[in-house]
């Protein structure tokens, strides 16, 4: 029995590993949803690195809008975006303060992560 949970437990490691390097390096051409952009959209991970709440992030031209991001928390947005194209956001804190981001280019299937900072936000593709 012993020998069974330790094989059991090997497979999920194995498994769990190249899950994340499929995501890091995209090492298939599977598109598993957990990890991966389909095609045809664009996914940006929106990460809360300042030190005050923010009260929302407003997606431009897509208009879709995140809504209370707490210190440290993240969340996702997808929009479709078949070929190139560009988007931009505008970061509303709670304090009143307001960062308008240029444009950022994209191509169907990127996945970004954006770093919110209280005066800036670095971009991760």
């Amino acid at each position: 029995m012993k020998t069974f949970a330790f094989l059991l437990l090997r497979i999920t490691l194995v498994v769990i590993a190249l899950l994340y390097l499929n995501k890091q390096y995209a090492l298939t051409g599977y598109k598993i949803s957990l990890f991966s952009t389909p095609s045809g959209e664009v996914r940006i991970d929106f990460v809360n690195k300042s030190a005050e709440e923010i009260k929302a992030i407003t997606l431009s031209p897509s208009s879709e809008k995140i809504e209370n991001l707490h210190v440290g928390e993240r969340r996702t947005a997808t929009f479709e975006q078949a070929g190139e194209g560009t988007y931009q956001f505008t970061v509303d804190f709670a304090s009143g303060k307001q960062l308008k981001e240029s444009e950022r280019y994209v191509e169907s299937g990127y996945f970004l992560t954006e770093e919110i900072y209280i005066d800036k936000v670095k971009t991760s593709y």
